[in-house]
């Protein structure tokens, strides 16, 4: 078993002996927010941009799904401590970050930020974010063991494929949601309202169990029974066409949880479902919830192919089939859009954290670091002012504004609910 250093924070600063460590964290869980936590860990580093490495060479890199970077971070754990500080990000779904965080469980790593090295380490997660709290999950965390920290509303939204058969769908509706929820399909009648339109079938393109938008969606609707299958997009030559099954994944095998059958089936990440409602093909009828991340990918122009729910759109001014001009989260914001979450970030307390050999990096490295990126070390004076320096995720979302925003900053809401998909409250 590896020894475990746990030192305070003035040691950490005059402790010539650890030096010469290199110091690793390892993040793992939400595919929605995976945008907004490279770019809050990318400002935590000296000297600019990090040493980076993104093993599906996704662009832009902050979507990609396994990444990992490197540099010091002497400005936030200390001037004396020059050690290189390496991030490693593996993105598989909330739930799934949430399950290895507690179990543990090992989540394949990037081992270093060096292009020309592949190679893979499994580690159980220092931290996983996760856009639903562990409560509404199978996997709840114990409070005397883990932090588990609110660091902003995470909005979802309802967004077609770009066949043109769905061209006239503009609205989920509750009832719709639930319906679509228990059979993955329905006529494209019950969202247009015209007779005419049994004949094409709607399916909802859906992710496997460990995701949190998933989750909400459940929430959401109040829907509590089974999913007896889902439906997969295939491409045959240059047609295409739906198909129910009940034992396949669409994703990533990078995740062991899959190979042993952990989380059923569906689609692993939002950027797959989203790829599949690019596919502009008339027999792609498909509508998905997703993040703004992913959302925002699909159509010609950013943001076009979006829905309302229940008669709302989390923007304001929305205009259906055109990009908007902004991001005004202002339904969102006030209560009247409520296809929302909290997102979490959650890390083991210094006792649970002890019983992890597999991770040798001193403690109070990893609570600096964490508590950094969560924004505790931030201030807050008047409403809408918090911001928690660079390097936290809410500093992160307050320089999007008000082009590029994915997410809410916590105080930037005037409402507020007490679980996933609970009632909302305004203030």
């Amino acid at each position: 078993m590896k020894n475990l250093f746990v030192i305070g924070a003035a040691g950490l600063l005059g402790a010539g002996s650890l030096l010469a460590q290199q110091y690793d964290i390892y993040l793992s869980g939400s595919t929605a927010f995976r945008n907004n936590c490279y770019d809050a860990c990318s400002k935590l580093f000296d000297g600019g941009a990090p040493a980076t490495h993104r093993g599906d060479g996704t662009s832009p890199e902050n979507k990609s799904t396994l990444w990992t970077m490197s540099g010091t971070c002497s400005n936030i754990l200390g001037a004396t401590v020059t050690n290189v500080v390496v991030i490693h990000g593996s993105w598989n779904g909330s739930v799934a970050g949430l399950y290895a965080l507690g179990t543990p469980f090992g989540v394949p790593f990037y081992k270093s930020a060096s292009s020309a090295d592949t190679t893979l380490v499994t580690n159980t997660p220092t931290g996983a974010l996760s856009d639903v709290d562990s409560r509404a999950t199978l996997y709840p965390l114990s409070s005397s063991s883990f932090w588990e920290k609110y660091v902003c509303v995470q909005p979802f939204i309802f967004v077609k494929s770009l066949s043109s058969a769905v061209a006239g769908i503009n609205n989920v509706a509750f009832g719709q949601l639930q319906q679509m929820l228990a059979n993955s399909a329905a006529p494209l009648s019950q969202f247009t309202g015209n007779i005419g339109d049994t004949n094409t079938t709607v399916y909802l393109v859906e992710r496997t169990l460990d995701s949190g938008t998933r989750v909400t969606q459940f929430a959401e609707s109040q829907f509590s029974g089974s999913v007896n299958q889902l439906y997969y997009y295939d491409t045959v030559g240059n047609t295409g066409y739906y198909v129910a099954t009940t034992n396949r994944y669409t994703g990533s095998a990078l995740d062991p949880l899959f190979t042993a059958g952990g989380f059923g089936f569906g689609y692993v990440g939002g950027g797959d479902i989203a790829n599949v409602l690019k596919v502009n093909q008339a027999n792609n009828t498909a509508i998905a919830g997703l993040s703004f991340a992913d959302a925002k990918s699909v159509g010609s122009a950013n943001w076009a192919n979006m829905l309302s729910y229940n008669g709302q759109y989390p923007i304001l001014n929305y205009t259906p089939g055109v990009a908007p001009t902004t991001n005004d989260f202002g339904p969102v914001i006030t209560g009247k859009y409520s296809f929302w979450a909290y997102e979490v970030f959650a890390w083991p307390k210094q006792a649970q954290y002890g019983t992890y050999p597999d991770q040798p990096t001193p403690y109070s490295v990893v609570s600096t670091l964490l508590n950094k990126l969560a924004g505790y070390n931030g201030t807050t004076t008047t409403k809408g002012s918090f911001v928690g320096g660079v390097g936290s995720f809410d500093n992160e979302i307050y320089l999007s504004q008000p082009a590029g925003a994915t997410a809410i900053r916590l105080g930037d809401m005037h409402s507020s609910r007490q679980s996933v998909g609970g009632p909302i409250s305004t203030f």
